[in-house]
């Protein structure tokens, strides 16, 4: 078995936060919980959302270059910029104008226009992980994923997920992946 640590998350997605919003430009509550603390919760989901679809929900970064503001439109200050297309981040709130707030993997919250999100294709391991050679608990360990180190989603099966990172194949529960499930993701 491989222990895999491609790389940190630092390495993975950059954020860089520019400047440090206002409390008025910031739309909605701030966060009241860590990452680490919303393992066992799952968030309401609405309906209701000027797109339709449900939120919160994940997404993914559309580009290798993606500015994220301070308020729903152009008007406001760049507040972090991320580097990584494929980054999964979660869709907390949305505007009739095609906004989206999102939280990223370290609890940060901003806004995205929504032309710069996508599916999800990637996740990011939260602890470290073990992939497997079928989805199966029992199944042989291939590898182990460091936490923050990004992998490629190729396929959903009953819980598991397949995925690719580092030229390693192989099955991970989704439970410690951020981008896979909702109860893994920090919600106020």
């Amino acid at each position: 078995m491989r222990r895999l640590a491609i790389a940190s998350l630092k390495t993975l997605v950059l954020i860089v936060h520019l400047t440090a919003a206002p409390a008025a430009a910031q739309a909605g509550p701030a966060m009241a919980a860590g990452p680490a603390d919303a393992l066992s919760a799952r968030p309401a989901r609405r309906t209701n959302t000027p797109s339709g679809e449900p939120v919160p929900r994940f997404v993914s970064l559309k580009s290798d270059e993606t500015y994220c503001r301070a308020g729903p439109s152009f008007d406001h200050p760049v507040t972090a910029r991320y580097v990584r297309a494929g980054a999964p981040v979660l869709v907390v709130a949305e505007t009739v104008d095609h906004w989206r707030k999102i939280r990223d993997v370290e609890g940060a919250e901003c806004w995205i226009h929504k032309t710069m999100l996508g599916q999800v294709s990637h996740v990011i391991a939260q602890t470290e992980t073990t992939l497997r050679a079928r989805p199966d608990a029992q199944a042989p360990a291939r590898a182990r994923l460091a936490p923050g180190v990004m992998a490629k989603i190729e396929r959903r099966q009953d819980g598991w997920l397949r995925i690719a990172a580092g030229g390693v194949r192989g099955w991970a529960e989704r439970g410690g992946l951020w981008g896979a499930d909702l109860s893994v993701a920090p919600h106020n």
